[in-house]
């Protein structure tokens, strides 16, 4: 059931997230428009010291769905200025291989290597039957947020936003951000 997510999915949802951070610097908003060539869903959201970017992909499998979402976080202060946002993705980058690597290791041999995770399976039993697998992956090592969700069901409903969805406050579109370079360099 479900098919297996891969490391190459999760880097695909990073570079998805990194362009949206880049665009966001550039503009001091969010266009609500998903960067050419990205095949992901993007939500922004605007939190007390940064923005969250949450890049997902929600595809049939066979006998059910899956889906792939990839979170990570920029400070504002990062966002103002050029070379950090630069810098910042690197790191983002950096943090989604690693965490493909659990992924691809826990999926392969249930060795999430240096990630820590949050297991769930959910049985529904209604007008819907059947059941739901959820993996949440995290780097354990104080850097910037950035989790990868794994999903999967055996069921004909549509999936539902990713885990690391809704905490703060959506970013609308075409919403101006107050983006300080002296605010601090610290990441969300």
């Amino acid at each position: 059931m479900g098919q297996p997510a891969a490391a190459a999915d999760i880097q695909t949802l990073a570079d998805c997230a990194v362009r949206v951070f880049s665009g966001i610097s550039q503009t001091r908003a969010w266009s609500g428009k998903t960067p050419e060539g990205c095949p992901a869903h993007i939500f922004v959201e605007k939190r007390g010291d940064g923005v969250f970017i949450t890049a997902w992909i929600a595809e049939g499998a066979p006998g059910g769905w899956a889906r792939t979402a990839f979170t990570a976080a920029m400070g504002y202060a990062e966002m103002a200025d050029k070379g950090a946002v630069v810098k910042a993705g690197k790191d983002i980058r950096s943090r989604a291989g690693r965490l493909g690597r659990c992924l691809d290791s826990f999926t392969a041999v249930r060795d999430p290597l240096e990630c820590r995770y949050h297991a769930d399976k959910s049985y529904l039993v209604g007008e819907e039957t059947g059941t739901s697998h959820e993996w949440l992956f995290w780097l354990d090592d104080n850097g910037r947020h950035a989790v990868v969700e794994y999903v999967f069901g055996d069921t004909e409903i549509t999936p539902s936003l990713p885990a690391d969805l809704p905490n703060g406050q959506p970013m609308y579109f075409d919403m101006l951000l107050e983006i300080h370079p002296k605010s601090g360099k610290g990441k969300p």
